[in-house]
């Protein structure tokens, strides 16, 4: 069995069976190992443990039933397959830096809990068993994303060419460029832009909004280019999405001997929006599985991060999004959680529930995102 088929199902397996009493011999069988080999096999690929990864579901499972329903907290921590309540309190405050009561009161979350390494995301996505199986496909909302999706302020591609970025001559190539909207906007710095993607969808949304950048459909993990085709690399808001073993040594091929790769977030924060946690909850609503939730980069993780890139620079900055209650909408509508993954009816069933809680709002707020740009030499 090779590691992605023995991951997935471990994740799936302890994703349907968190409320039991999940043991390693249940997790090693249903991997087809040895208890053993198991637990030595998910450690090196995961670098937790199998029993903290399973803590982990049951803590983020009951911080859901918290914010959903009325039960005690004895209760969720029961229903979670916690042995003990106390057991359950440890788990939740090292999580998240509070306790469950505090958590209820809808106190600030102090430190950022410990979700799923990026190795097991990436390895759910990859095998369309992210979300807990729910499939999706950005070309169903490449049209709305074109519309509703170019949020990032003019700091943001300020502090973008400030490091480096935008400079006359150069060759810059950008993956998993979607609707092309960091071509769009540094354009007008300086610099050949070239964007890839594998949504044909997103391409051609692309190239019909910016028809003078080279738009190309393709694999960033096996690129169309020659050897050293590039002074810089910028990946906005997709770093996730890629294999980092595979993608990392064709970074390095396709740029040159002095160039850059350019990490970038725009990070909305539901534990600290009011907004973004009750537009989460509608979505929760239409699309449970959705994994959506997301958190300050506090404490940045280059598990990754091998001998052809070394970090040089990292960049961070709150910033405060203008919206109205249609643009907004229309952001949510065009996330994954929504638009690419549900139906046209649930859409609009989703559209005028959300409608319907931003009434309460102004017509015109502002949303609070983390920008992250992390700036790596090629080695």
């Amino acid at each position: 069995m090779d590691r992605r088929k023995f991951i997935c199902n471990a994740l799936s397996y302890t994703d349907e069976n968190f409320r039991s009493k999940v043991v390693l011999n249940e997790l090693a069988e249903a991997s087809g190992y040895s208890v053993s080999q198991f637990s030595r096999l998910f450690m090196e690929f995961t670098g937790i443990t199998p029993m903290r990864y399973i803590n982990t579901v049951r803590i983020q499972n009951s911080a859901v039933m918290m914010s959903e329903t009325n039960k005690s907290i004895t209760e969720i921590a029961f229903a979670c397959g916690f042995d003990t309540l106390e057991v359950f309190e440890r788990n939740f405050k090292k999580y998240f830096g509070i306790s469950a009561s505090e958590f209820r009161l809808g106190c600030h979350i102090s430190s950022a809990p410990f979700y799923l390494s990026e190795q097991i995301y990436y390895e759910r996505l990859r095998n369309m068993a992210i979300d807990s199986g729910n499939s999706f496909d950005w070309g169903r909302t490449a049209k709305l994303y074109a519309q509703s999706r170019n949020i990032y302020p003019q700091e943001f591609w300020g502090m973008l060419h400030s490091l480096g970025v935008g400079q006359t001559e150069q060759k810059i190539l950008d993956i998993g460029t979607g609707t092309g909207i960091l071509p769009m906007n540094m354009k007008n710095y300086g610099g050949d832009y070239t964007g890839v993607d594998l949504s044909s969808e997103m391409i051609e949304q692309a190239k019909a909004v910016i028809p003078d950048i080279d738009f190309i459909c393709a694999d960033a993990h096996d690129l169309p280019f020659e050897d050293s085709s590039f002074d810089i690399v910028t990946a906005l808001q997709c770093w996730v999405y890629f294999d980092k073993e595979k993608l990392l040594p064709e970074l390095h091929r396709v740029l040159k001997n002095d160039g850059y790769l350019f990490i970038m977030f725009l990070t909305w924060l539901p534990g600290e929006d009011e907004i973004i946690r009750r537009s989460f909850e509608i979505v929760k609503h239409y699309n449970p599985n959705w994994s959506g939730f997301m958190k300050r980069l506090d404490r940045l993780d280059f598990h990754w991060l091998n001998n052809d890139f070394s970090v040089e620079t990292v960049m961070k900055r709150d910033f405060y999004l203008p919206f109205s209650r249609e643009s907004w909408c229309d952001r949510m509508v065009a996330s994954r959680g929504v638009g690419a993954t549900l139906s046209d009816e649930k859409i609009s069933e989703f559209r005028d529930d959300l409608m319907d809680m931003l009434n309460n709002e102004e017509e015109n707020f502002s949303i609070l995102h983390e920008g992250v740009i992390i700036k790596l030499k090629r080695n």
